[in-house]
């Protein structure tokens, strides 16, 4: 009768911990969707910057520039929008690559959780056997 009652204590040690990991591959999970929508935000914004890039430079000097601030335009000059345009662009690879370097860190952590899930499982069935 005592060795039922270690074996209940056995499985509810085995079912806290298979609750703790799968709550940790859950929000493992809800992270990387958080940190690809990030991604993909800025990779948008990179491409947009490229875009407008392309398209400024083949203006002539000659042709007005604006630049929209909130509910009104300022008119800069066309290597100040350049200027502007490439620093977006760069704030948004930096972003990129420390997003990426965030979304490697939860993926190995999804792992790690996922291969300790299947080794508790394992185990628990190599007991029940």
């Amino acid at each position: 009768m005592a060795s039922n009652n270690d074996n209940e204590g056995g499985n509810d040690t085995i079912q806290q911990v298979y609750m703790r990991i799968t709550q940790k591959m859950q929000d493992c999970q809800k992270q990387l969707a958080q940190i690809e929508a990030q991604i993909s935000t800025n990779q948008r914004e990179t491409r947009l910057a490229a875009l407008t890039k392309r398209e400024i430079e083949g203006l002539d000097n000659s042709v007005p520039l604006y630049k929209s601030m909130g509910k009104m335009f300022i008119q800069e000059s066309k290597d100040d929008l350049l200027k502007d345009i490439a620093e977006s662009a760069k704030d948004a690879q930096t972003i990129i690559d420390a997003l990426e370097k965030k979304q490697k860190f939860v993926k190995r952590d999804l792992d790690d959780a996922t291969g300790n899930l299947r080794d508790i499982i394992q185990s628990a069935q190599s007991k029940a056997k």
